[in-house]
């Protein structure tokens, strides 16, 4: 398949991709893939709006931004371009039945206001498996050829894609999840608060109403809307212990939706392999964790070599 480029100035425009997200899909054929589509995003910087909107939204108060949630923050920001990928005409698949399962957030170096870096998004990878078809997407923050940051999202579409096969680098987090017990935890404790549900809409550009309205969401099979699955994650690295300066990778896997409203219980405790913590965040009265996760200090052989 040719490749299929696009360039933006500033952020992509939510009613243009949104609009797209209502076009038949072209649908999945392991023997064509995904399209060889790469999106940039050209002037992308750190907005001190969306920095205050996320501190608000996070819980964090008046601790260092950038040493909480400086790994999450591109990825928060910079949604928008996923959603254009995610509804691209070119994309076999619709969006809406897509499942974000996994991330990895690798932050290579300090992300710093006032500069402009250049965002790029493209799929790395895929695996038809029996009951479903999994895509990595992968983005890279990039400042004068530097990679400051880059991230690989993992979405799942469940229904039958035929023999299973897979294709590309497979960048993200491992399929499989760590294991994590209730005993000798520390724990945190907080509501999931349903406000400010737009706000945090506009920073992603994910205006998914499952997000938004407890009778949508309803419909749709689920007790209550739900946060986005970044919208929680900053609320459990908000209430982490630091993990350290950068480099830094943070695995996450996202095994069911947290309601709004909610009382959640965060469990964490150190890695045993690295410097860093490994945290789960419960529903109270659920025995299964809804987020699982791990954050340490890490440098990549790669890395190191190209330092």
């Amino acid at each position: 398949m040719s490749p299929l480029h696009r360039t933006y100035r500033s952020a992509p425009f939510a009613p243009a991709y949104m609009l797209n997200a209502f076009r038949p899909s072209p649908g999945w054929s392991s023997a064509r893939g995904c399209p060889d589509l790469r999106l940039v995003w050209h002037g992308y910087r750190v907005d001190s709006a969306a920095v205050d909107q996320l501190r608000a939204i996070s819980g964090l108060g008046t601790a260092d931004f950038f040493g909480k949630l400086g790994v999450l923050y591109p990825q928060v920001t910079g949604f928008r371009l996923v959603m254009a990928m995610l509804t691209h005409p070119a994309w076999p698949l619709p969006i809406w039945n897509a499942l974000q399962v996994r991330n990895r957030l690798r932050l290579h170096a300090p992300i710093e206001p006032g500069e402009d870096y250049d965002l790029e998004l493209r799929a790395s990878g895929w695996r038809v498996l029996a009951k479903g078809v999994e895509i990595d997407l992968h983005a890279s923050l990039a400042r004068r050829g530097a990679r400051r940051w880059e991230s690989t999202v993992t979405f799942y579409y469940r229904g039958r894609f035929g023999a299973e096969a897979e294709d590309g680098k497979a960048l993200g987090a491992s399929p499989v999840a760590p294991v994590m017990q209730d005993e000798s935890l520390e724990t945190a404790h907080w509501r999931v608060g349903g406000e400010d549900r737009w706000s945090f809409a506009k920073l992603t550009g994910d205006y998914n109403g499952l997000h938004q309205w407890d009778r949508y969401a309803r419909r749709m099979g689920f007790p209550a809307a739900f946060p986005h699955p970044q919208r929680v994650l900053a609320q459990c690295l908000a209430r982490l212990p630091d993990a350290g300066a950068a480099p830094l990778q943070l695995d996450l896997w996202i095994k069911g939706p947290v309601f709004f409203g909610r009382d959640v219980t965060l469990r964490h405790r150190p890695t045993a392999t690295a410097v860093g913590r490994e945290f789960g965040l419960w529903l109270d009265g659920d025995a299964r964790p809804a987020l699982l996760g791990t954050l340490a200090t890490t440098v990549r052989a790669e890395d190191q070599l190209a330092a």
